[in-house]
């Protein structure tokens, strides 16, 4: 069964449009340090993630009942940014942290 030139050229065109449409989903936009600055105390951890999207990982602080997000802004430099969050959802604080994926046998000491 042969296509249509003008049926191929419609399938073609929803094809591209459908792909471009995903393009959207994609990462989000680099940030840097400066960026992240503006996470403030008492912000909603749903404000942060609005933002700047789902941290690259978490964990939790038993002593203090914290989660920390932890985001992964520049994979040249070992520098992550780390947002203490509270049980009620709110930002503790923010700041810059050592990244402990440089923590391997290569790194200078």
């Amino acid at each position: 069964m042969t296509c249509h030139r003008a049926r191929c050229r419609l399938d073609l065109a929803v094809a591209f449009l459908a792909l471009s449409g995903c393009a959207a989903l994609g990462p989000m936009p680099s940030v840097t340090e400066n960026d992240f600055a503006a996470i403030q105390p008492g912000m909603t951890r749903d404000q942060v993630v609005a933002r700047f999207g789902r941290p690259t990982w978490t964990f939790g602080v038993r002593q203090e009942n914290l989660t920390i997000m932890n985001y992964r802004y520049s994979h040249s430099s070992c520098t992550i940014y780390q947002v203490s969050i509270r049980p009620d959802g709110t930002v503790r604080d923010a700041a810059p942290a050592w990244d402990p994926k440089c923590d391997g046998p290569s790194r200078p000491g």
